[in-house]
């Protein structure tokens, strides 16, 4: 089983607006709430890709109800524990000329107790998983260090760690070995201080990271496609040029692919293809965290994937 830890999940408003103005009212053409949070997209695209998924995190009040209902409706295991607090909305204007604002919650803060019966729901779903996905940020509430916690116990019970996520989050869960990180260029520079801009800068800054705790470096390289560093190998991956729909997920959905490949035991080759075709199908959709298993084997067709040492 696939195990994803959404721990600040949210309700995702969009909306699209003519013009957006500060200070006027706004009238919206359309408007989509989806239930949102990096881990619930890993979620969602790992179930449609056939995988058992499971997922765990804080809901609590009628947001969270509506994203009970949204995960149960598309097939995903719900553990969720439920809090006092409310779970977060998060708002998306788009005006016709594409430029998109956001307002975001900071979401409830987690009580103790709370955290207590979170790891009552996490140490019973243990024993049945074999990838266990973190992604997004913290609650408040919890120690920015949290991550590492998860990434020890997952060494303790021979599970493998995927850790998405960003800033103190991220820095501070590395020394405690997770399988594997997937960091963008921006966060792969945060945590380790190197200045990264060429492909050379990419490596050194991820074996600095191996150096650091991590085992692997997953790191998203947007169109030019992603670099892997690490006891997996060391590869550079370039993905074909599409027309990009909607870039929102596909990180999301290549963290999805790695997790489903890994759980199925795939080739080294195949699975960097396979995640990055779900990456690219994600960008096709207009929805986040939506997937095309059949585009997805099209895609990874074109993915090529390369040896390191063979860059010049």
């Amino acid at each position: 089983m696939i195990t994803v830890l959404t721990m600040n999940p949210s309700i995702d408003r969009s909306y699209v607006l003519d013009d957006f103005v500060i200070g006027k009212v706004q009238r919206a053409k359309s408007f989509i709430a989806t239930a949102g949070g990096k881990g619930l997209n890993v979620s969602r695209v790992a179930n449609c890709l056939g995988g058992t998924v499971c997922c765990l995190g804080f809901i609590g009040g009628f947001t969270g109800e509506f994203l009970k209902k949204e995960m149960k409706a598309e097939g995903v295991i719900d553990c969720f524990t439920p809090i006092h607090g409310t779970t977060r909305i998060c708002m998306n204007f788009t005006d016709r000329n594409g430029a998109s604002t956001e307002v975001l919650e900071s979401g409830p803060e987690i009580m103790p107790e709370e955290m207590e019966q979170f790891e009552e729901e996490l140490h019973n779903v243990l024993g049945d998983t074999k990838i266990l996905v973190a992604s997004g940020s913290l609650a408040q509430g919890l120690p920015k260090d949290y991550y590492g916690k998860i990434a020890k116990i997952c060494i303790e019970k021979n599970i493998k760690f995927i850790l998405d996520s960003s800033g103190e989050n991220l820095r501070l869960a590395i020394k405690d070995k997770p399988f594997l990180i997937k960091p963008n260029e921006d966060e792969l520079e945060y945590i380790t201080g190197i200045s990264v801009k060429t492909d050379e800068d990419v490596f050194l800054a991820s074996s600095k990271a191996l150096e650091m705790g991590a085992e692997n470096a997953c790191v998203s390289l947007g169109k030019r496609g992603m670099m892997l560093n690490g006891s997996l190998g060391r590869f550079i991956i370039h993905v074909p040029a599409v027309e990009v729909v909607n870039t929102v997920g596909c990180g999301d959905s290549l963290v999805a692919g790695l997790a489903y490949a890994l759980h199925e035991d795939y080739n080294i080759i195949d699975m960097l293809k396979f995640a990055n075709g779900c990456g690219i199908s994600n960008a096709l959709h207009k929805g986040v965290g939506q997937i095309d298993p059949i585009q997805v084997d099209e895609f990874a067709k074109q993915v090529t994937v390369i040896p390191y040492v063979n860059i010049k």
